[in-house]
């Protein structure tokens, strides 16, 4: 499956407003797609970056061999859903943005999981 299908699959479910996947070390998007008018993903995709890219440098600095499964950001109106693509050597991750008041949370969590076992597969 191609990323654009991927990130199409995943606009479309209920309350997503965007969703990019990116690479996190250049902050490049791959594939993306706005449901939002006016939404600025290109600042959230580097800024995403940088966080996964900081907490990756932490876990190595800590010898730690666990690794990042997901990050949830909760803002007022606003979920922000950061999932690397993989445990090893895969630098990109999925970015996806949701309205906190239609989404439903644990829902777009599974589905994003299920997304990024196909991409690394």
């Amino acid at each position: 499956m191609k990323l654009q299908e991927i990130v199409s699959t995943l606009s479309a479910l209920d309350g997503v407003i965007a969703v990019a996947i990116v690479d996190y070390e250049s902050g490049m998007i791959m594939a993306s797609q706005i449901n939002q008018e006016g939404f600025d993903l290109e600042v959230f995709a580097a800024t995403g970056s940088n966080i996964i890219g900081a907490k990756k440098r932490t876990i190595a600095m800590l010898d730690n061999d666990d690794y990042i499964h997901d990050i949830v950001i909760s803002m007022t109106s606003q979920y922000h859903l950061l999932c690397p693509c993989s445990q090893q050597n895969n630098n990109m991750f999925i970015y996806m943005v949701l309205n906190r008041e239609t989404a439903n949370l644990s829902s777009c969590r599974r589905t994003l999981f299920q997304a990024e076992k196909v991409i690394v597969a």
